[in-house]
C-alpha cells in the first residue's frame, strides 16, 4: 500500500482506510514489536503496543498532506519507537550488573561450556555424516532417532511402506556406523 492509496482510501472512508492499513502492515508491525519486547513483555503488552502503533499512525496521518517518505518506512519507524518506549517503561528500575566490575572474575554457571562445545561439535559431525547417506536414508534416521517417530509415521514423509522403512533404517545405521568408523569418530 502506498501513501497515495492510503490517502485515497481514508478520504473515501476512514474506517475502511484504517482497516486496509492494519491488514497490510499488521504482521510487519507485530514482528518488530515482538522482537523488541519478547524478553520482557507479556503477550498482552505486545498486543497493546501493536494497537498503540496503529493508533499513532492514524492520528499522525493528514488526509491532505500525508507524511513524507514511504509508507512502510513510516510504519516501521513508528513501530520501533513505540516498542522502544514500552521496553524502557517495562525494564525501568530493573538492576543490571556491570561486567566491568573487578569483583567479577568469572560468571557462575552450572553449564560446562567445554562439554557443551564438544557435544555440539559431535552433533554437527554426526549430522554431516547422516547427510552423506543421501535421501531417503537421512530423513528416515532423523525422523526415527531425533524425533522418535515410528516407521508408520515416517511413511508420511517418504514414499515407502513401513516395512521398507524398517529395512532401510537398519541398513542406513550400518552405513552410518561405517562412515563414522572411516572418519575415526566414535560415539
Amino acid at each position: 500500500m502506498t501513501q497515495e492509496e492510503f490517502r485515497t482510501e481514508m478520504q473515501r472512508s476512514a474506517e475502511a482506510g484504517c482497516r486496509r492499513l492494519f491488514d497490510e502492515y499488521c504482521s510487519y508491525v507485530y514482528t518488530i514489536v515482538f522482537n523488541r519486547l519478547r524478553q520482557c513483555a507479556s503477550r498482552e503488552d505486545i498486543d497493546e503496543c501493536v494497537g498503540d502503533v496503529f493508533a499513532e499512525i492514524y492520528r499522525s496521518f493528514d488526509t491532505e498532506g500525508g507524511f513524507s517518505g514511504n509508507m512502510s518506512g513510516f510504519v516501521g519507524t513508528v513501530a520501533r519507537r513505540r516498542a522502544a518506549y514500552v521496553y524502557n517503561r517495562l525494564t525501568a528500575g530493573k538492576k543490571t550488573v556491570s561486567l566491568d566490575d573487578e569483583e567479577l572474575e568469572t560468571l557462575p554457571s552450572d553449564a560446562d561450556v567445554e562439554a557443551e562445545a564438544e557435544r555440539s561439535e559431535m552433533q554437527s559431525m554426526l549430522l554431516d555424516k547422516i547427510a552423506e547417506l543421501g535421501e531417503p536414508d537421512a530423513t528416515i534416521l532423523i525422523q526415527k532417532y531425533y524425533y522418535g517417530r515410528s516407521a508408520k509415521e515416517i511413511a508420511g514423509f517418504v514414499p515407502l511402506s513401513p516395512e521398507a522403512i524398517r529395512v532401510r533404517c537398519g541398513r542406513a545405521v550400518k552405513k552410518l556406523k561405517k562412515l563414522l568408523d572411516d572418519s575415526g569418530i566414535t560415539l
